[in-house]
């Protein structure tokens, strides 16, 4: 009965260390959401003043994860932006912001971005040992019953460009998305302002937008799998109201 006991539990050894690896440290309480104020356009998040963050304020989570450095964050101004410098080294950490945006009013999100270092690595970012980005968005969408959706707005590398998509199977019942907005070293070295339909990515993912919410966004930046180092900054993230032609 001993020897049945050890082997059971080193099989589900492994499940367990896979546990720790994405568990995050030091969660928040979901308090002072950013809603929308009703105007055509908001901001999501403001770097033009530095935010605390030892500890971050209310309302946004720097989320770490077991066995990972966090990626190093600064405020500083970038070709006379104000920014935040997000930089990895082997590392990974995400920076929430708490929200309630209903893609019915604000179907738009906008932001500029600057990759200065992106990631050299001989891993495919196709795959889960390579899934490695320079800069991602994190959204998190609730729908009108509660039910959660996620996806990830990226930076690609050398095998991905914009428009494209990358779905990630990690098991067989878990995927993930992942639509890219821009990349290639041949785009590095200077801002690029975004725009994407919010509810076209939805839509084509999971169905009908209406009723959903966004209630989390993230930036998050990562080497820790293919152990590279990168260099990002991220500037005015707004929440837009659709322009009619």
């Amino acid at each position: 009965m001993t020897g049945k006991i050890i082997y059971e539990k080193l099989i589900y050894l492994p499940l367990v260390i896979s546990i720790l690896l994405i568990s995050s440290c030091g969660e928040k309480e979901r308090t002072n959401v950013l809603k929308a104020d009703g105007s055509p356009s908001f901001a999501v998040m403001d770097f033009s003043e530095p935010l605390p963050l030892s500890p971050v304020p209310d309302g946004w989570w720097h989320r770490t994860f077991w066995l990972s450095s966090a990626m190093d964050i600064s405020f500083v101004t970038k070709e006379n932006i104000p920014s935040i410098c997000l930089s990895t080294d082997n590392s990974a950490s995400m920076l929430i912001r708490y929200v309630d945006i209903a893609l019915d009013e604000y179907s738009d999100l906008s932001w500029d971005w600057f990759i200065e270092k992106g990631i050299t690595s001989d891993i495919s970012e196709l795959t889960p040992d390579g899934d490695d980005h320079p800069a991602r968005l994190y959204l998190n969408f609730e729908t009108a019953i509660g039910e959660s959706h996620r996806m990830e707005i990226i930076w690609g590398n050398r095998e991905l460009s914009a428009g494209e998509w990358k779905h990630l199977q990690f098991s067989e019942n878990r995927s993930f998305p992942h639509y890219v907005a821009n990349g290639g070293e041949e785009n590095t070295g200077r801002w690029h302002n975004e725009r994407v339909d919010l509810t076209e990515l939805y839509s084509e993912l999971w169905g009908d937008a209406s009723g959903a919410r966004l209630v989390e966004i993230a930036l998050f930046c990562d080497t820790d799998g293919t152990g590279a180092q990168s260099i990002a900054y991220f500037a005015d993230i707004r929440a837009q109201k659709k322009v009619l032609d």
